[in-house]
């Protein structure tokens, strides 16, 4: 038997074992960063893949369902970035810029999974990613300095000004990257890009207000 035959065979005998999800997913994420999550087609995936039409939808029952999935992961991995990054640092709002910093390095190392993670439709069918976002917001709200009875300190919430719109241009920073307005950017200067961003607006800054 030639060479590429038997390699055929055995992708395939691989796929029947329970390869294809995870070969669905990277070959998903690999697809959303060429071409965004709106042209994500399931048919040309198995056609790439190698297998019939159908055979995905035996792990994954739609098209969402698939983007969840690669979003789900994206987040879990942008997750113990974050939080790596912020360990780094004790004060709350450098904790904020470390993580605000790792989240647009992931955006350009993985461009796929940050698309899904933040598409709408793919947010509003997880569970997972919502009870992330309520995290976060938690965060937040201790960040600003407000307490269980709604009471805010208004010193906390002076230095978090900055910190505020850092964490929103971030978000759009990371856009603009891996939508190729700001050309071709590495992971290293997108990241010393951020910190220079951040600096500007004054994250960490005003422990004296």
């Amino acid at each position: 038997m030639p060479v590429s035959r038997r390699i055929k065979k055995k992708s395939a005998d691989a796929y029947h074992h329970g390869d294809l999800r995870r070969a669905l997913i990277d070959a998903a994420a690999a697809a959303v960063a060429r071409e965004g999550v709106d042209a994500l087609n399931v048919s040309s995936l198995a056609k790439r893949l190698g297998v019939t039409g159908g055979a995905p939808f035996r792990h994954f029952e739609s098209r969402l369902a698939l983007l969840v999935a690669v979003a789900e992961e994206g987040a879990r991995r942008l997750l113990e970035r974050m939080d790596a990054a912020a360990g780094s640092t004790l004060d709350p709002l450098e904790k904020e810029r470390a993580r605000g910093i790792a989240y647009v390095r992931f955006a350009v190392e993985e461009p796929g999974a940050f698309r899904a993670l933040t598409h709408a439709d793919v947010v509003a069918a997880s569970a997972l990613l919502q009870q992330m976002a309520a995290a976060w917001q938690k965060t937040m709200d201790e960040v600003l300095g407000r307490d269980h009875q709604g009471v805010s300190s208004p010193a906390l919430v002076s230095r978090s000004a900055g910190m505020l719109a850092a964490q929103a241009l971030t978000y759009g920073l990371a856009r603009m990257i891996t939508d190729g307005l700001l050309g071709d950017l590495s992971a290293e200067e997108a990241e010393r890009l951020t910190y220079e961003i951040t600096g500007v607006l004054g994250v960490g800054l005003g422990a004296s207000s």
